[in-house]
């Protein structure tokens, strides 16, 4: 007899995804679309929302579908059950704290500023990060921000804006 399948957290991410998915597409529906070269405001909601779920179901389909680690001992079948450990908050603090400093940074430094220190601070999520990895890769996000958002796309915040 097959062991029954246990559901794993990529089943339940997957789910998580797809139901979300459905819900913007159907949220985006309600709002113009037009065509690409003219997009209406619920064309990224819905093309996003499509993506999600598209995401959603590669995630829930290629889970690991094994029951987990078993061993047989004669006729009984034993299961190893290891305590779970805590959860570590480092990251999801530090990405966290990455848009806190964003927003505060950017409201009274500027996008140099808060692109730099964002970066750097969700960047020290990674415990193999140093925090000379980190300034590097912000100082080559804050390049790359400058190039796109001040330049490219002429975002309406300034470099620095210190006065505030």
């Amino acid at each position: 007899m097959a062991a029954p399948r246990r559901l794993q957290t990529d089943h339940v991410g997957g789910a998580l995804l797809v139901v979300m998915g459905v819900a913007i597409v159907l949220l985006g529906l309600q709002y113009r679309m037009n065509t690409l070269v003219r997009m209406g405001s619920g064309f990224i909601p819905v093309v996003l929302g499509v993506i999600m779920t598209v995401v959603g179901i590669a995630v829930a389909a290629l889970a690991d579908r094994e029951a987990g680690p078993s061993t047989q001992k004669g006729a009984i079948r034993t299961r190893h059950v290891a305590l779970p450990e805590p959860p570590d908050l480092r990251g999801s603090l530090c990405i966290l704290g990455g848009v806190a400093a964003f927003v505060l940074f950017g409201a009274y430094g500027g996008l140099v500023p808060a692109t730099f220190a964002s970066v750097f601070i969700a960047a020290l999520g990674d415990r193999e990060n140093t925090w000379k990895s980190a300034a590097a890769l912000g100082g080559v996000m804050v390049v790359f921000g400058i190039a796109v958002f001040h330049y490219g796309l002429r975002v309406q915040l300034p470099l620095f804006g210190w006065s505030n």
